[in-house]
C-alpha cells in the first residue's frame, strides 16, 4: 500500500509540474462538459487526486466532493480522505461517479471499480478515463522509462471496463475518445500537430491517447411473485350478505 501511495502522490504532483498534464487536464474536462451537460442530480464525487478537483466543475450537479487517499488543505470543496479499498460512502447515494485514471493505480482495480458502482444511485452515471494502450500514448509508455509518470501507470484496455460494467449492471452511453497527437511537451510542435484531432476522430475514432466511458446504473424491474393457491375450497361459501362473512357450510344442528 505504501508503493500505492507514494505513485498516486507523483500523479498528483505530474499533474501540476508539465504542459503535457495541463493539456490532459483542460481535454479532459472539456470531454466531460460535453458528455455530462444534459445529467442533472445533487452529489457528484471525484475519486482521485488534488490536482483533478477542476473536473468536477464540468458536471452542473450542485453537490462536489472529493475522495483521496492524499492530504489536502484546500478548503473550497467536500474533501474525504480514505484509501480505496473500501470507500466510506452509503450505497445508492451519489448521482455521478468520476473515476479519471484511477483504476490505473490500483493493484486490483476491480475491486474498486465495484465499490464505485454500489454507491451508485439507481439511473446514475460513472464516469471513467483512462490512457489507450493502442494509440501514440500506449507506444509511448511501451519505448519510455516506465518509472516516469504518467508511463508507470497500467493501461487499462476500455473492452474490459465495458465487460466489468456489464457485470455490474451497467449499460454503457457513451465511448469516446480525446488526444490524437502524440504526447510531446513542446508546445510550439504541438500546436503543428492539431489538424491530427480531427483527422483521428474521423478516421480512427478509439485510438485517441484518452478514452472516456460513461455508463447508466440499470434500475432492475421487480417481478410481481404471484401466489398459488392450493387449498380446496369445497367446504367453503361466500355469503352475499351485506357483512361479506364468510361462511362454512355444514349441517344444520
Amino acid at each position: 500500500m505504501a508503493h500505492a501511495y507514494r505513485t498516486i502522490q507523483r500523479w498528483n504532483q505530474w499533474l501540476s509540474e508539465t504542459a503535457l498534464a495541463k493539456r490532459l487536464l483542460d481535454e479532459e474536462k472539456k470531454a466531460f462538459s460535453t458528455l455530462l451537460n444534459k445529467h442533472f442530480g445533487k452529489q457528484a464525487l471525484l475519486i482521485g487526486v488534488p490536482n483533478q478537483r477542476e473536473l468536477l466543475l464540468s458536471t452542473r450537479i450542485p453537490c462536489h466532493s472529493m475522495l483521496s487517499p492524499l492530504i489536502s488543505h484546500e478548503v473550497d470543496f467536500n474533501y474525504i480522505e480514505s484509501d480505496f479499498q473500501e470507500l466510506p460512502v452509503l450505497t445508492g447515494s451519489i448521482d455521478v461517479v468520476m473515476l479519471p485514471h484511477t483504476l490505473e493505480f490500483m493493484n486490483n482495480p476491480r475491486q474498486l471499480l465495484s465499490e464505485a458502482c454500489r454507491i451508485i444511485k439507481p439511473e446514475g452515471l460513472i464516469v471513467i478515463s483512462g490512457f489507450n494502450p493502442h494509440s501514440a500514448w500506449g507506444l509511448r509508455r511501451i519505448l519510455s522509462n516506465r518509472k516516469e509518470m504518467p508511463w508507470v501507470e497500467n493501461f487499462i484496455q476500455a473492452s474490459l471496463l465495458k465487460s466489468w460494467l456489464r457485470l455490474r449492471d451497467f449499460e454503457l452511453e457513451e465511448h469516446s475518445s480525446i488526444l490524437f497527437r502524440p504526447p510531446i511537451q513542446n508546445d510550439s510542435f504541438h500546436h503543428r500537430l492539431r489538424f491530427l484531432e480531427t483527422v483521428g476522430k474521423q478516421v480512427l475514432p478509439r485510438f485517441g491517447g484518452v478514452y472516456i466511458l460513461v455508463a447508466r446504473a440499470k434500475v432492475i424491474p421487480l417481478t410481481p411473485i404471484r401466489m398459488k393457491w392450493k387449498q380446496r375450497l369445497s367446504n367453503i361459501r361466500i355469503s352475499t350478505s351485506v357483512t361479506g362473512h364468510i361462511a362454512r357450510r355444514g349441517k344444520a344442528r
